[in-house]
């Protein structure tokens, strides 16, 4: 496949369903500040009404899924009418779906834990006393198995804006690199509004992952995977080691709780942002990002999507 020529991915060609397509710039409006701040404002508002802003328990977790499905939902309904093209087109195929979903799931929580257990090794993390209000060991068991909605939501939900929507418009309207970069770089950048981009180091990192992941959907030419990986993630950094997930403050529900120690180095642990800010997960996901952009340019799929279905 050729970075030069997204058009190649069933991924990128699916969008060509659209009656009436959308201009590159517009889809970027729409999928950052119309869709982030003004719906996801908006909803953020709706849920503090029951759950106050800031609680990082349970219903925290479930409040963020509700925001996640709103947007969600506003960029499905901009896609199936005023587009014109089915939602499934976005990104889901429904060849081999289950199977490169869970998969995907095992590689996220694989890479995680693998994160989080060198950074141990390395004298940088170690378990931690939870705190009033956690939740942790034996008693998180059934609450982590059910947060995994949460997750679910919320990543395929950041997936579907940007290695879907994004890259799929840029894909078809712009050069290759720049349809790549360009969604990697909204991606990485919306991470990093609330800390003042205090974080350079870490946006290096939500940057490789951005584009790991977006050479895995052109490839498989469907985002079952991707959302796979950032589910598992996600869903380990938060309600399995307890640790920050992109700058947020913990979770209260953990099965173990870590957290950087007394001697650990900024750069090397990722501090308060999380393992996401440590050299350790640019390492690896840089070794990630070589290892997708092989895969990539290894072949084509012949997935076709059902782009006459709604």
């Amino acid at each position: 496949m050729n970075i030069n020529n997204l058009k190649e991915s069933p991924l990128v060609s699916a969008a060509e369903a659209a009656r009436w397509p959308t201009r590159w710039w517009l889809a970027y409006l729409i999928s950052l500040p119309v869709l982030l701040f003004v719906v996801g404002g908006v909803a953020a508002m709706v849920s503090s009404l029951v759950v106050p802003h800031g609680d990082r328990g349970i219903a925290g977790q479930f409040t963020e899924a509700f925001n996640s499905a709103v947007m969600f939902l506003a960029l499905f309904l901009w896609v199936r009418f005023k587009e014109k093209r089915p939602v499934r087109s976005l990104g889901y195929p429904s060849g081999e779906a289950l199977k490169r979903f869970l998969i995907g799931i095992l590689i996220g929580a694989g890479m995680l834990t693998a994160s989080v257990l060198s950074l141990e090794v390395l004298g940088q993390y170690q378990l931690i006393a939870p705190g009033p209000r956690a939740i942790s060991g034996a008693a998180a068991i059934l609450p982590f198995l059910l947060l995994a909605v949460h997750w679910i939501i919320q990543a395929s939900m950041e997936e579907t804006v940007s290695r879907g929507y994004q890259l799929q418009v840029g894909g078809l309207q712009l050069p290759g690199w720049l349809a790549l970069l360009i969604p990697g770089l909204i991606f990485s950048g919306i991470h990093f509004v609330d800390t003042g981009f205090s974080e350079p180091f870490a946006m290096i990192n939500i940057l490789l992952f951005a584009l790991f992941a977006s050479f895995i959907a052109l490839r498989q030419g469907s985002l079952w995977m991707v959302c796979g990986i950032h589910i598992g993630w996600n869903w380990f950094q938060g309600n399995a080691f307890g640790v920050p997930v992109s700058g947020a403050a913990p979770w209260d529900v953990a099965l173990f709780h870590y957290g950087p120690t007394a001697t650990s180095q900024h750069w090397l642990s990722g501090g308060s942002f999380g393992p996401e800010g440590s050299f350790i997960v640019t390492a690896i996901w840089l070794l990630a990002l070589i290892a997708s952009y092989l895969y990539f340019r290894s072949g084509s799929q012949s997935i076709q999507y059902a782009v006459t279905e709604g």
